[in-house]
């Protein structure tokens, strides 16, 4: 019993390990899609030094990845310019991405009221990169896979052993800064969950649902709105 709960407190803090890890790898757009060619005014360059200097290694999305980004594309972060341009005001942002689309940091909004495109574009790109310094310690929700396939068969053998004595769809509460990721068997996070004022109440999320998540007097809840509708979600997890 005493082997049993050690393993399964090694297999958490393992777990741990992968989902606190941090992006190392950007692809940016070798082309701007508001430009009309690759690197106009230099500002693709000047996108993937910012980048670089921030501690990343960087891509073009015309660039031949190595073979372990281009096997696991989760891995990897996706920054690009989005153009909000108004009469006489060039308006420029990054949105950064995982490798599902969703948008997980977004900068100012750089702007310029100069004539001329070139300075323009290149005022507001540095002023919607330079909002981004030092905020972009970013951590990565995809499990990654690990190098030794014997550790990783033996984790998920560890949780799927602890779910047959429980339940086959409890989930493992890791935990995070400020909250915990919520896995399951796999291990993919499920729900991401952070800490409110209030004991046993957190703000959730789901994928792209937001909700939130809170014992009730029978267990543990995911409460979202779906097309205006209150769905209450019940969850089986092992904190």
């Amino acid at each position: 019993m005493i082997k049993k709960s050690f393993t399964f407190f090694v297999l958490l803090f393992t777990l741990l390990g992968w989902a606190q890890e941090k992006y190392q790898y950007v692809i940016i757009p070798a082309k701007f899609e508001f430009l009309n060619e690759a690197n106009k005014y230099g500002l693709n360059t000047m996108t993937k030094s910012f980048f670089e200097t921030e501690g990343f290694t960087v891509f073009y999305d015309t660039d031949e990845l190595p073979m372990d980004i281009a096997d696991n594309r989760c891995k990897v972060l996706y920054a690009n310019a989005v153009e909000h341009n108004k009469m006489f005001i060039t308006n420029v942002l990054f949105e950064i991405k995982d490798c599902q689309g969703k948008v997980l940091y977004e900068s100012f909004r750089g702007s310029s009221r100069e004539k001329s495109y070139e300075v323009a574009y290149k005022e507001a790109f540095r002023a919607a990169l330079s909002s981004m310094k030092g905020q972009l310690n970013l951590t990565n929700n995809f499990v990654r896979d690990t190098e030794d396939s014997t550790i990783s068969t033996e984790i998920k053998q560890e949780i799927k052993e602890t779910q047959k004595v429980t339940n086959p769809n409890q989930l493992f509460a890791l935990p995070i800064e400020n909250g915990y990721k919520l896995v399951d068997s796999v291990p993919n996070v499920i729900y991401t969950i952070q800490e409110t004022s209030v004991s046993n109440i957190y703000i959730a999320q789901k994928g792209t649902v937001n909700g939130v998540f809170q014992k009730k007097i029978d267990g543990w809840y995911f409460d979202y709105y779906q097309n205006g509708k209150l769905i209450s979600e019940k969850v089986s997890v092992k904190f």
